[in-house]
């Protein structure tokens, strides 16, 4: 079946029958791209909290605001650090609701504030390298284990490898209110500028790919559970890993390895403020000393 041709001259083509929904119906200009002039509605991925990757216990911790010296100074500065680069009136609204009339605020923590000491001290920040665990509670989902190097390597554990198990990540992806926007069924796209010319395959997406087509009738092709009425559809994982650098200056980083659904438009995936990366694990870096030591 395929959908009537748009003013682009683009249709698309779906395997059996369309859609149960249209996750593009439900998307605007503001879902795709940033803009210090669109209004924020409410579904929007934006109004999710930085630090919700890591789990719910980040904020209930006592000494959430580390490396700031209190709590009051920690939300001027994620207020800071978060939103726009071009501070507007919808800035100011932040400002006012996530520091100001936040519980915690107290105007006495702002004596002899500056706003280069604090950037310092964060850039300047490296943590207690042996309380890592307590920024990884098991509570949100993370398990520590150890990694034993390949046999034909000289072998040594490397602790403090932390990670949430594929599945969960998966599920808690897809119970957040950005899925409404994921395309749960694969089709080809095509370009007919004209009823008189030829028809040419478009690939701009992951979920109009073949792969991705193959991949949902192998799905389709097994028995349904008898006791389940939802769809069965594809998860497009994707992983990627690099290191990251924590501050504008100094040396602080991270290793962590990411999950991004290829369901999700790649408009919405790119933007920083979708935080459409979910966290998967964290690897520790290799003490230079336990190296030399196996030469």
């Amino acid at each position: 079946v395929t959908t009537e041709t748009d003013s682009y001259g683009l249709f698309c083509s779906y395997p059996n029958h369309f859609p149960t929904y249209n996750p593009d119906n439900l998307t605007s200009i503001s879902h795709v791209s940033d803009s210090t002039h669109f209004i924020l509605t409410a579904d929007q991925t934006g109004a999710r909290p930085w630090w919700s990757g890591f789990g719910s216990s980040v904020t209930s911790a006592k000494d959430f605001f580390i490396p700031f010296l209190n709590s009051t100074i920690f939300h001027l500065m994620c207020w800071f650090y978060s939103g726009s680069n071009m501070k507007s009136l919808a800035e100011l609204d932040r400002l006012v609701n996530e520091v100001i009339l936040t519980e915690d605020f107290d105007k006495a923590h702002l004596a002899g504030f500056r706003a280069t000491k604090e950037v310092n001290r964060l850039d300047n920040y490296q943590g207690d390298p042996a309380d890592i665990r307590s920024s990884f509670l098991s509570t949100d989902g993370w398990i520590e284990t150890t990694h034993t190097s390949e046999t034909s390597a000289p072998e040594f554990e490397v602790p403090g490898l932390f990670y949430h198990r594929l599945l969960d990540v998966i599920k808690s992806a897809f119970c957040k209110a950005s899925a409404e926007r994921f395309h749960l069924t694969p089709f080809k796209m095509f370009f007919q500028p004209s009823p008189n010319e030829p028809m040419e395959r478009v690939y701009s997406k992951i979920y109009s790919l073949q792969a991705m087509l193959e991949a949902h009738e192998a799905i389709k092709s097994h028995p349904p559970d008898p006791s389940c009425k939802l769809e069965t559809v594809v998860a497009a994982v994707m992983l990627w890993s690099n290191s990251t650098h924590l501050t504008s200056f100094g040396s602080a980083s991270l290793w962590p390895i990411y999950l991004f659904l290829g369901n999700q438009s790649k408009y919405i995936r790119r933007k920083p403020s979708s935080f459409a990366a979910h966290h998967l694990a964290y690897i520790p870096k290799v003490s230079l000393m336990l190296i030399l030591a196996l030469i």
